[in-house]
């Protein structure tokens, strides 16, 4: 075999080569775009992922509420909560037997929300460190999007985080109608 041979045989192995590794290469991205298209309709359908959260609401410190919110743009559904220990306010009310947190909830809205009242932080704290809870309480929600997609998070209620907080109490529309009756009365 002479040396233009040798070259012509290289020159069509390697051309062969090529054209497989760019047919290989042109389908592999036709599946992921597939797969993504396939995606972004399961998303559209769902009116994207819900993202469930169960966190404290202190905006009225020293009261503390509970509040599950879907802060996302897409609904969830068969949602479920699982506590690490239960919880209950210093009265002994145990708020994780409320038939929402029991049971689960069937539906929850872009941004809908549900809370409860849970106690006031000064009685709260010392029940809880009684019953040896100072890291929290842990909840997993577990629940789906609107095309059957699972999820599931977890979260922390821990309100000795606003322990020993120095409270600013804030005017609110009663404090300017309790203000303009006093006016009122002069």
């Amino acid at each position: 075999m002479d040396l233009v041979t040798i070259a012509q045989l290289v020159t069509a192995v390697t051309n062969l080569f090529f054209v497989i590794v760019l047919a290989v290469g042109y389908y592999f991205t036709w599946r992921v775009s597939q797969q993504t298209l396939g995606e972004m309709r399961e998303q559209r359908t769902a009116m994207g992922r819900p993202l469930v959260i169960v966190q404290e609401d202190y905006d009225d410190l020293p009261e503390l509420d509970v509040a599950i919110r879907n802060v996302s743009e897409g609904a969830a559904r068969d949602i479920t909560f699982e506590f690490s220990a239960p919880l209950e306010n210093s009265a002994g009310f145990v708020i994780s037997d409320l038939p929402y947190f029991r049971d689960g909830l069937d539906f929850l809205p872009p941004h809908g929300e549900l809370s409860c009242y849970w106690d006031d932080l000064n009685s709260l704290i010392p029940f809880l460190e009684a019953r040896n809870l100072r890291g929290g309480i842990t909840v997993i929600v577990r629940y789906k999007d609107l095309s059957g997609a699972s999820y599931e998070s977890r979260w922390r209620l821990n309100p000795f985080l606003y322990k020993d907080t120095r409270l600013v109490r804030r005017k609110s529309m009663g404090d300017l109608v309790r203000a303009v009756e006093k006016l009122q009365e002069k």
